[in-house]
């Protein structure tokens, strides 16, 4: 996973918990790098998951609910770095629909080697869009709360409706996504 991501995960904790909760969390992990995460740098998942888990328990609160949250904050210091990607959309459902076509295929230009959940998409209605995802890291949650991002820079409510559910021996989650 790319040092970015570690970043945005520190700060959000710093943000909202403080320096101190992010040193004690980071102290109690077992981590497989022992350097600071650098941006462009790539480390293990398993670091990741670590700090995610690790700070859920020292926050009293579930694993799925810090993903949830770090997806949402994730959004927005995503979109703050990259503002060509949103900038020309002003309603969430086009600018999800651009995120495989558009924004993965530039990243995969600039990042070598990154690993990117794929999207297919399936437009029901107007009001409507189900996204389904596929990740070997399976961050459902994540993926939910980076959504709830998109909502809310649009200023636009939505309803999220998740279903995980197997294809060919293969784990996919759906995201039936409603906008008010």
């Amino acid at each position: 996973m790319k040092g970015m991501i570690f970043n945005v995960a520190e700060k959000f904790i710093v943000e909202h918990y403080g320096e101190d909760m992010l040193d004690d969390i980071i102290d109690e992990c077992n981590l497989i790098t022992k350097e600071p995460f650098v941006g462009p740098g790539t480390y293990p998942d398993e670091d990741l998951i670590e700090i995610v888990v690790k700070a859920a328990a020292m926050l009293n609160i579930s694993v799925g609910e810090l993903l949830k949250k770090l997806g949402r904050y994730s959004f927005g210091k995503l979109r703050d770095r990259h503002p060509e990607f949103v900038t020309p959309f002003t309603h969430p459902k086009p600018f999800l629909k651009s995120v495989e076509g558009v924004i993965h295929v530039e990243v995969k230009k600039l990042i070598d080697g990154v690993k990117l959940p794929t999207f297919q998409y399936a437009d029901p209605a107007d009001d409507e869009l189900v996204i389904t995802y596929f990740s070997e890291r399976k961050l459902y949650p994540f993926m939910e709360g980076l959504i709830q991002g998109v909502a809310d820079h649009f200023e636009t409510s939505i309803q999220q409706k998740t279903r995980i559910f197997e294809k060919e021996g293969i784990e996919f989650c759906d995201y039936h996504i409603k906008f008010n």
